[in-house]
């Protein structure tokens, strides 16, 4: 009897083990595959008005982050964001303006390299890009005139009670009386969800954990694993 319920024990055990070890691999497995999905490229979406994907003062939804975003009204107050750090990892000072729409609410529009002097711009405009959460991480100290990191929350003032979430950079500008801007424009590439780790070390672990469950898996073939101790103390003491 009891060498019964000990063989059903190890046999139980043996066969979790195993069974933990795939889910194990399989887990990792599913890890590499969401980095696959995560930072594979993505086709754009058609563009949008800025009024349809998002809300003044409420946080910036999921599905609009990387949107391109079309919106019109006239530029309030103008700010530098230093040390800013572009997809080619070129560190440059960005021309932030703050937009104020018709509806009187107001979104940061990253324009572009910094001129200096800053470009003076009074015509109403009306301008597209690619929608950002905002920054939070500093990337310089605050200043009068300068934004350490482009942040709505930042310049939310009794003017500007309402801003919406995140910011634009700016893909083209069109002024109202047909004039045309200076701007440096600067990439605009989508941004991708962190997911923890890298591919192929969610690869390794894959193999490690599957290679353990089969030498668990064939652990019974091998005869010094299935011997009784009581046999084995015997061949000792001869």
């Amino acid at each position: 009897m009891k060498k019964a319920v000990r063989l059903i024990f190890l046999t139980t055990t043996w066969l979790l083990l195993i069974f933990a070890m795939f889910e194990l691999g399989m887990w990792q497995l599913h890890r590499a595959q969401d980095m696959a999905v995560a930072t594979a490229p993505k086709a754009d979406q058609p563009l949008i008005e800025l009024t349809q994907i998002a809300s003044a003062g409420m946080n910036l939804p999921i599905k609009a982050v990387n949107r391109i975003v079309s919106a019109a009204g006239s530029y309030s107050k103008s700010y530098i964001a230093p040390d800013q750090k572009l997809a080619n990892q070129q560190i440059v000072d960005l021309d932030v303006r703050l937009l104020k729409l018709e509806s009187g609410h107001a979104i940061l529009v990253a324009r572009g390299v910094a001129g200096d002097p800053p470009e003076l711009i009074n015509s109403p405009v009306a301008v597209t890009g690619r929608l950002y959460p905002r920054q939070n991480v500093d990337r310089a100290f605050t200043a009068p005139g300068l934004l350490s990191r482009i942040d709505p929350a930042l310049v939310v003032s009794k003017e500007n009670p309402f801003l919406y979430d995140g910011y634009i950079i700016l893909q083209s500008e069109r002024l109202s009386n047909g004039g045309k801007s200076e701007i440096s424009l600067i990439p605009t590439p989508q941004i991708s969800q962190a997911v923890p780790g890298f591919y192929w070390q969610h690869i390794s672990y894959v193999v490690v954990w599957w290679f353990m469950g089969v030498l668990l898996l064939v652990a019974p073939l091998f005869p010094q694993l299935r011997k009784p101790k009581q046999e084995m103390k015997v061949r000792v003491k001869k």
